[in-house]
């Protein structure tokens, strides 16, 4: 190698150590950046050609062969995966909560209590079926029963409506990622094309895709001209440079029981149903279409049975004016049992009227006889046998009483939301694992960037001293020539 040839292995040589020297220093800025990426400088030696009959020269120096991203694709899946799941955990665990919240049970304002005084004042009139205050208390005591069950199903109501606006408002989130990613898609296969890479681009990416992740259940399809290819619920999301926007729709929907209910389902710009199996928008979806009716059919049960049981007593009462016949509560329809906690009220001619509160049967008398004569207001065996509805087994095909049947649901709500809130800590704990494992391979090392700084440092130094050197002996030879 000439002299000359010398230098330029020189200029290679502090070049390479100058780019080595500012891609830590990109390192140590980003040091606290979220989804930074440690970068890595990979030298390569440059080797001379052979050529026969001639000397081959130590070699050409150095260059830089590529600056790669320290990523494992592996632990990056796995905390995608886990922030899918406790995303979707979390989500349930806040409906469930705010269910429970609702109900406010165990508490002194609950269904419960209300029940138990209901059924408590009218045995207080079974005793006493001739006094006013006896009647007022239980008119009180029926309206306080029907409007703590129409606040309870009202405010269920809305917490489900909030959550159909945020399925709403988290599926315009989606599209504003996929349109990101499909953005950076395009802009890193341009750069790939003309043969170069941002670093920075691609993990900007991938940040997006992790929340994307946080929201959807997705599968990330690497493509070799640079791009990906998302797949979220099972259809596709974006492709290249095009993304399919996800939309909502609310429809009715036939149940086992021919009860109609409302269901969210999730649909692609081509139409194509996703189906949900992870992320925060299917745990939406799932209280929306499960939790939700869930609970407001068990509520709207107990009420049905509750109108007809103390109704059809009711009807084969006595008021005090001698009239039976009469309901207690407003008559709901079979057709509106899903609506039944809707329409719960007590009748309007016993709020008008409290003689009307039937509490009187004479036992053993036959209503279809013609000579039967009404019994006297004091008998209170029609109050007697409504307060005995309180132990009647009634509810699930006569295996439970009312209270039972309450309390049950009650559990099943409490269960459900402490195994919702085992799995969310579960999750988690998964996540931070992975993202700790992720860190260990990706995150950015002061002390490791330190080192490495120091050797650039070194390496350049002696890169520059070599070239005095070089302009040393090439100034000696010049002064021998001159001679």
């Amino acid at each position: 190698m000439s002299t000359f040839g010398s230098f330029e292995i020189g200029r290679r040589a502090i070049h390479a150590q100058q780019k080595g020297a500012q891609v830590t220093g990109q390192n140590i800025a980003n040091a606290n950046t979220e989804g930074y990426s440690r970068q890595v400088v990979i030298m390569k030696a440059l080797v001379p050609p052979a050529a026969p009959g001639v000397v081959t020269p130590p070699g050409y120096g150095v260059a830089i062969s590529d600056i790669t991203r320290v990523k494992s694709e592996f632990y990056g899946d796995q905390l995608m995966k886990a922030l899918t799941s406790q995303s979707y955990w979390d989500r349930m665990g806040q409906t469930l909560g705010g269910i429970e919240v609702i109900f406010q049970e165990p508490g002194e304002t609950g269904i419960n209590i209300s029940l138990n005084e209901f059924f408590d004042a009218w045995q207080e009139l079974s005793v006493n079926p001739e006094s006013f205050a006896a009647r007022i208390s239980l008119r009180e005591q029926a309206n306080t029963l029907t409007s703590v069950v129409r606040d309870i199903n009202n405010r269920l109501d809305e917490l489900k409506f909030d959550v159909e606006k945020e399925v709403e408002a988290s599926l315009k989130q989606v599209n504003s990622l996929a349109k990101e990613i499909t953005e950076l898609n395009k802009k890193i296969v341009y750069l790939q094309a003309l043969g170069q890479k941002s670093n920075e681009m691609l993990d900007e990416r991938d940040l997006r895709l992790q929340e994307l992740s946080q929201l959807l259940d997705i599968r990330v399809l690497q493509k070799d001209n640079g791009s990906v290819e998302v797949l979220a619920g099972g259809r596709i999301l974006l492709h290249d440079d095009r993304y399919f926007p996800l939309e909502m729709k609310v429809n009715n929907v036939t149940q086992a029981d021919d009860t109609v209910i409302q269901e969210i389902q999730i649909f692609n710009k081509s139409g194509s149903m996703l189906s949900l199996e992870g992320g925060g928008i299917a745990g939406m979806v799932e209280s929306y279409n499960r939790v939700f009716p869930q609970y407001q059919g068990k509520l709207n049960e107990l009420v049905y049975n509750l109108v007809i049981e103390v109704n059809k007593i009711h009807q084969e009462g006595f008021g005090l004016d001698g009239v039976n016949d009469r309901v207690f509560f407003q008559i709901i329809d079979e057709n509106d049992k899903g609506r039944a906690a809707f329409n719960f009220y007590v009748d309007d001619g016993i709020l008008k009227n409290l003689n009307h509160i039937a509490a009187a049967f004479e036992d053993g008398a036959n209503p279809l006889d013609p000579d039967f004569e009404a019994p006297g207001p004091g008998n209170g065996i029609n109050a007697l046998q409504i307060a005995r509805l309180r132990e009647a087994l009634v509810m699930e095909d006569k295996n439970a009483t009312f209270h039972d049947f309450f309390r049950g649901m009650i559990v099943d709500l409490g269960v459900e939301g402490r195994e919702t809130q085992r799995m969310s800590l579960s999750m988690r704990t998964v996540a931070e694992r992975m993202r700790e494992q992720q860190e260990s391979v990706s995150g950015v090392s002061l002390d490791d960037e330190m080192l490495n700084l120091i050797q650039y440092q070194h390496a350049y130094n002696a890169a520059s001293r070599y070239l005095s050197v070089l302009d040393q002996m090439l100034g000696v030879l010049i002064d021998e020539i001159g001679r």
